[in-house]
């Protein structure tokens, strides 16, 4: 096991302007797997993101308090936590550690990129204006909050009357510059709906192929979480034809998508396999005004391994 090093003593990840879909490129050099590196910091809801890339067997030694970690390729050696829990199901992605003892990480024999994430004293109970999540950090101006309907209201009218916005995210490559993942973040109005969906329209420049996950930072409704449906039509929010996976803050889910021999699958036209799923805010609103706020790890099918 290597010797353990604070982010702060790591290589630093350079940012760039995406230029083709917005948000930021932070490139990680993991060919040979044998230097740290670790991207700046940004902030949102009071919580501090920071991504970072550690070669086999490295300890990273976190500061105390909230400390969570979404593994994106690799393993955290200590704690046998890999990019994908078991289908469907809910998992904490918060780094428990022994009393006395502060927070670290270890990356397993394949070595480790994910997002580090802090939960600060400034993290409001429940978010209840889009102020609460706008971005600060290097570059920050790029990451631009939309509302759905700016967004998509050119191909669907689902979302005009709908509290939904999305912010461009962080775009991961390697050196090579192949994609490995892109983190996009959104925020769901209570009683609000994303659309049933399954990703199945051929991929694209701007609408590529992905193996979906999702961390939750808030949840504005009791209930708020993914669900899976029989029917395609189903986005009335009635939940008749809905089974429902309910999420909470610093919760991920495992694969809703379909996969084989520790792959996705693929259909005829090169999109992931997907049953007919979608996100609702749902119960008891914690607040007259309420956000869900999700975090979206879309990991390129060469890159997600189950």
């Amino acid at each position: 096991m290597g010797s353990s090093i604070t982010p702060e003593q790591c290589a630093s990840i350079p940012v760039e302007v995406n230029q083709t879909r917005g948000g930021l490129k932070l490139t990680f050099d993991l060919a040979e797997n044998r230097v740290a590196q670790s991207s700046s910091v940004w902030t949102t809801a009071g919580w501090l993101l920071r991504f970072v890339a550690l070669p086999a067997g490295q300890t990273l030694s976190l500061d105390a308090g909230e400390q969570y970690l979404k593994v994106i390729l690799g393993c955290e050696q200590e704690r046998q936590q890999y990019c994908f829990t078991h289908d469907q199901k809910v998992r904490s992605t918060r780094i428990q550690c022994d009393a006395g003892h502060a927070p670290s990480i270890t990356a397993g024999s394949a070595g480790l990129l994910g997002l580090l994430l802090t939960k600060t004293a400034t993290a409001p109970a429940n978010i209840s204006a889009m102020r609460d999540v706008e971005f600060a950090g290097p570059s920050s101006e790029e990451l631009n909050w939309r509302s759905f309907k700016e967004r998509f209201g050119a191909f669907m009218p689902y979302f005009d009357t709908l509290d939904n916005h999305m912010a461009d995210g962080f775009h991961l490559c390697d050196r090579s510059g192949n994609q490995i993942c892109y983190v996009n973040f959104w925020t769901c109005g209570i009683h609000g709906d994303v659309s049933t969906h399954n990703h199945g329209q051929p991929p694209s420049a701007l609408s590529p192929a992905f193996a979906e996950v999702h961390l939750v930072l808030n949840t504005g409704g009791s209930e708020s979480g993914m669900y899976i449906s029989s029917n395609p039509d189903d986005s009335t929010g009635t939940g008749e034809a809905r089974q429902y996976i309910p999420m909470r803050p610093g919760e991920e889910h495992g694969p809703f998508f379909d996969h084989a021999d520790g792959a996705p699958l693929l259909t005829e036209n090169g999109a992931i396999s997907y049953p007919w799923h979608g996100w609702e805010s749902r119960g008891k609103a914690r607040g007259v005004s309420a956000y869900d706020y999700v975090v979206a790890f879309e990991i390129y099918p060469e890159f997600a391994r189950i």
